[in-house]
C-alpha cells in the first residue's frame, strides 16, 4: 500500500502540473517559471550552504573524525551558547564512533531551510495561482507555499513550518514561521539547532536563461543565533527524467554493520496511517 501511495503521489503531481496554469516569465516577468513536471532541479555546491558576501555566514563543516564522518564548527561566533553546545554534543558523538547526522539519509524531514541541502536527488515544483508546491524525490517530501494570504493567527508547528509567499522582481519570496522543536530538526547538515522562534525568509529565482535555480536564504532565531545569517544554494535543470518513485525506509537497514558505526534512529509510526 505504501508503494501505491507513492505512485499515486507522482501521478497527482504530473496531473496537477498539467492542469494548473503555471506562470511563465513570458506572460509576467515578475513571476519566475519554477514549474517542473517533466524535469527536476538537481542541487549543486556540495553538502552545505554557500556564504553571501558581506553577510554573517552559516555554520560550516570543520573537519572529519577518524572514521571520515564530518564534524561541524561548534566555535562559530554567531552561535548562542545553547546552540554551540548542541553542535558540540553531536561532534562528540561522532568522535566517539557515531555516524554524522543527515536527515534524509535517515528518513527524517530536512526542515526549512535544511531540506534544500539534500544532494542526491532533484526537487520539483508545481505552481498554481494560490500555492507553490516543492516536492523532493526522496520520500516525496512535500512543502507547500501559500500565496496571496498572511500567516495564520495560530499556525500548528510543523517540520517545514507555515510558508506564505509572494512574487517580487522575478523572484518567489517565501516567509516561514512556526516550526516544531525536535532533537533531530536542524537548519542545515551540521546539526545546527533552532528554537520555536525560528524565522526563515527565502528568495527563489531562475538563472542562466532558465537552466539554473538559485536560493538566497536569511535565517533568524535569537535562541540559536546572535544575529541573522544568510546563505545561497543552487540547482541545475535536468532534462533527462521526471519524478521517480523513492521510498527511503525500504531496506534502509544494516548501516551499523556496513560502516561499523552507531546510527541515528529512523522515524517509526506508532500506529498505522490507513
Amino acid at each position: 500500500m505504501f508503494r501505491t501511495g507513492l505512485l499515486c503521489s507522482a501521478v497527482l503531481m504530473v496531473s496537477l502540473a498539467a492542469s494548473a496554469p503555471a506562470p511563465a516569465q513570458t506572460q509576467d516577468s515578475n513571476i519566475p517559471n519554477l514549474a517542473s513536471a517533466n524535469f527536476g532541479w538537481q542541487p549543486s555546491g556540495g553538502f552545505g550552504f554557500q556564504p553571501v558576501e558581506g553577510k554573517i555566514e552559516p555554520t560550516a563543516r570543520s573537519g572529519s573524525s577518524q572514521g571520515g564522518e564530518r564534524l561541524a564548527d561548534a566555535n562559530n561566533p554567531n552561535l548562542t551558547p545553547w546552540a554551540a553546545g548542541i553542535v558540540k554534543m553531536h561532534n562528540d558523538m561522532v568522535k566517539g564512533g557515531h555516524r554524522a547526522f543527515a536527515a534524509q539519509s535517515r528518513c527524517w524531514p530536512g526542515g526549512t531551510p535544511g531540506q534544500a541541502l539534500f544532494v542526491a536527488q532533484p526537487i520539483f515544483f508545481i505552481q498554481t495561482p494560490n500555492e507553490v508546491w516543492m516536492i523532493w524525490e526522496r520520500d516525496h517530501q512535500v512543502r507547500r507555499v501559500y500565496l496571496n494570504r498572511e500567516h495564520s493567527a495560530n499556525p500548528k508547528p510543523t517540520w517545514f513550518g507555515e510558508s506564505v509567499g509572494r512574487y517580487e522582481n522575478g523572484e518567489l519570496v517565501v516567509d516561514t514561521v512556526s516550526f516544531i522543536e525536535h532533537p533531530l530538526s536542524f537548519v542545515d547538515n551540521n546539526t545546527t539547532p533552532h528554537t520555536k522562534d525560528l524565522h526563515v525568509v527565502e528568495r527563489w529565482k531562475i538563472t542562466e536563461e532558465g537552466k539554473g535555480l538559485e536560493l538566497t536564504v536569511t535565517v533568524d532565531d535569537p535562541g540559536a543565533f546572535k544575529a541573522p545569517w544568510s546563505a545561497t544554494r543552487r540547482w541545475s535543470k535536468t532534462d533527462d527524467r521526471g519524478l521517480a518513485e523513492w521510498a527511503c525506509a525500504e531496506n534502509n537497514l544494516g548501516y551499523e554493520q556496513e560502516f561499523g558505526l552507531e546510527e541515528y534512529p529512523m522515524p517509526v509510526a506508532n500506529k498505522a496511517d490507513f
